[in-house]
C-alpha cells in the first residue's frame, strides 16, 4: 500500500492530556475533560501492529500530558513496538511517577521489560516549579538500575539556550544539580509561542509580524503536508499529521484506510498551505470572510492555527 503524500516511519501517541504538572509554558490548552482519560490500549496496539506490518516504522513515541499516569497503557504500546522490531521506542516524561521508591522501581522495570530504549526527562525551571527534583532523580536512577539504554535530560529554554533570563538561570541550576547522574543532556527545545506561553510569557516572545517567515517543515515538529512521515494519535483515537489536521478517527475507521485515503489537496486549507504557504492560507481565509489578526503573529504556526480555528468556527456558525 502506497500513498505519495504519507508514508509513516514514526508513530507518536499522545497517551493522555492529564498531567501532574502545571507548567506555565505548556503548549497544550486542550481540556482533558473533552477526551478519554487515556488512549484505548487495544486500539493503540492495533495501530502499531497494522502500520508496522505495512510500513518501515523506525520510531514509536509515547508522551502527554504525563503518560506515566497510565503505565500499563505505555507498556502495551511499546511491547507491540518491540514485537514489530521498531528500532527507536521512546518515552517523554516529567519523571514524577510516585513518592514511593518501590513504585518508581516497579515502573522503571516495567519500562525496560516492555522494550522502551530511550527516555527523555523534561527538567527545567518550568517543570520544577511544581515537580520535586528528588522524584525525578529517583526515576532516573531507577531507570539506570533497570538497564534502559538511553536516558536524557530534556530542558526547555526561554528565548534561546544562550539567553540570560531568570528561567534559563534556574534551568542551568537544575541541570547542574543532576549533573552527577550518568545521563546525557539533550539539546532540548525552546518555548514556542503557543498555549499557556502566550498568556504567561508574553514579554519573552518575539515581535509579531503580519506574515511570519517560514512554512511547514521549517518549524519544529512539522513536515510538508504533501510529504509526511509521522502520524500522531490523540487520546480519543483521532490521527493527525499536524496540529488539528486529522486523517480521521482510528477508533471508527481502519488505520490503513485512513493512511491510504490521505490527500491534502482535497482539503482546501491544506491545499492552500502547500501551494501558497501561510500567505495562501491567509488569502483563502480572507475570501471566506476571516481576516488575519491585524496585530500579526509570533510564528507561521501561530498564524496557521489561528486562521484554521476561526475558519472552522465561522463554518459551524
Amino acid at each position: 500500500m502506497k500513498n505519495r503524500y504519507l508514508e509513516p516511519r514514526r508513530i507518536e501517541f499522545l497517551v493522555t492530556y492529564l498531567c501532574n504538572g502545571r507548567c506555565i509554558h505548556c503548549y497544550s490548552t486542550k481540556q482533558s475533560d473533552d477526551y478519554p482519560l487515556h488512549i484505548d490500549s487495544p486500539l493503540a496496539v492495533d495501530i502499531v501492529e497494522n502500520v508496522g506490518r505495512v510500513f518501515d516504522v523506525e520510531s514509536v513515541m509515547t508522551f502527554g500530558g504525563e503518560p506515566m499516569l497510565f503505565p500499563e497503557v505505555v507498556y502495551s504500546i511499546h511491547r507491540e513496538a518491540t514485537r514489530q522490531e521498531v528500532s527507536s521506542r521512546e518515552l517523554i516524561t516529567n519523571g514524577c511517577w510516585s513518592d514511593d521508591i518501590r513504585v518508581v522501581r516497579e515502573i522503571a522495570d516495567g519500562l525496560e521489560d516492555c522494550g522502551v530504549n530511550q527516555i527523555s526527562f523534561s527538567v527545567d525551571a518550568f517543570h520544577q516549579e511544581h515537580i520535586p527534583i528528588g522524584r525525578v532523580r529517583a526515576a532516573i536512577e531507577s531507570c539506570l538500575e533497570a538497564g534502559i539504554e538511553d536516558l536524557a535530560l530534556n530542558p526547555c529554554w526561554l528565548v534561546s539556550e544562550d539567553d540570560d533570563n531568570e528561567y534559563n538561570r534556574e534551568t542551568r541550576s537544575i541541570l547542574d544539580e543532576l549533573s552527577r547522574l550518568s545521563v546525557r543532556v539533550s539539546g532540548g527545545n525552546v518555548v514556542e509561542p503557543s498555549g499557556l506561553a502566550l498568556v504567561n510569557l508574553g514579554e519573552f516572545l518575539p515581535p509579531r509580524e503580519r506574515l511570519p517567515p517560514g512554512g511547514c517543515g521549517d518549524m519544529p515538529y512539522t513536515e510538508p503536508l504533501d510529504s509526511v512521515s509521522c502520524i500522531s494519535v490523540e487520546p480519543d483515537g483521532r490521527v493527525a499529521v499536524c496540529d488539528e489536521l486529522y486523517l480521521g478517527d482510528a477508533s471508527e475507521s481502519d488505520i490503513l484506510r485512513l493512511i491510504e485515503g490521505y490527500d491534502p489537496f482535497e482539503v482546501p486549507e491544506m491545499s492552500a498551505i502547500i501551494e501558497g504557504g501561510v500567505e495562501g492560507l491567509a488569502s483563502l481565509a480572507t475570501a471566506r470572510g476571516v481576516e488575519p489578526d491585524p496585530e500579526g503573529y509570533y510564528s507561521v504556526c501561530h498564524m496557521c492555527t489561528d486562521l484554521r480555528w476561526r475558519l472552522r468556527t465561522r463554518f459551524r456558525s
